[in-house]
């Protein structure tokens, strides 16, 4: 053998032996050989392309997918109050104690809950029973007509803090706080609830819930 040519093509070697040295026979085969790979790199050129596009599809699936699924709403709109919540979420406007005044707004949570005879005035012992370990609630009332010029209230702050484990307010719980402030001329006040078993997600709803919040002027005074 007097001489060899080693080339190197996506991973495969090929080695081509000096005909003067080689039995006919094994010329033969080798020829025909080296055609055929030459032949089949084009393949591979493809092959390659062909499973890149196929891994970009996948990744967009997955991509879009996981977008889908943070994406579902819906739009509560109702005096002059709007805001986006989970298609699972549930929202009433209806009072959820026998208190008249402030009038209450809106209530919203990842439960539903309805008002029952242990529901007096501020007090929510009856929601409370009802608050699962996982769950987070919302709601707001507004001052009305006298009401609304006696309360000593800031403007709406620019977050909503969660409440901390151990705060209560409204009777519903450790993780409950309330918020009094003014917007659009409007005072209102707002109570947040969560169960300190509720997770990160549901956390983290209830929060984009509240800074999508709009308030207008054009909502109705009674």
């Amino acid at each position: 053998m007097t001489a060899r040519v080693i080339r190197r093509t996506f991973g495969f070697v090929r080695r081509r032996v000096a005909t003067a040295t080689m039995d006919p026979v094994l010329q033969s085969i080798s020829e025909r050989r080296g055609t055929v790979m030459e032949r089949a790199e084009p393949c591979f050129h493809i092959a390659h392309l062909a499973g890149a596009i196929a891994c970009l599809g996948i990744a967009a699936v997955v991509v879009f997918s996981s977008q889908a699924v943070a994406v579902p709403a819906t739009y509560f709109s109702s005096k002059g109050i709007a805001f986006a919540y989970p298609s699972s979420w549930y929202v009433s406007t209806r009072p959820i104690s026998n208190g008249v005044s402030p009038v209450y707004r809106f209530a919203v949570g990842n439960f539903r809950f309805h008002r029952t005879p242990r529901d007096i005035g501020p007090c929510l012992r009856g929601i409370a029973k009802q608050r699962p370990v996982t769950g987070v609630l919302a709601f707001m009332r507004e001052a009305v007509g006298g009401d609304a010029r006696r309360p000593r209230a800031g403007p709406r702050p620019k977050t909503f803090r969660l409440p901390g484990r151990i705060e209560q307010a409204a009777c519903l719980g450790p993780g409950s706080t309330q918020f009094t402030f003014t917007q659009a001329n409007r005072v209102f006040y707002l109570w947040i609830s969560v169960a300190p078993g509720a997770p990160k997600t549901a956390r983290k709803q209830i929060q984009r819930l509240l800074a999508s919040m709009k308030i207008t002027k054009d909502g109705a005074r009674d």
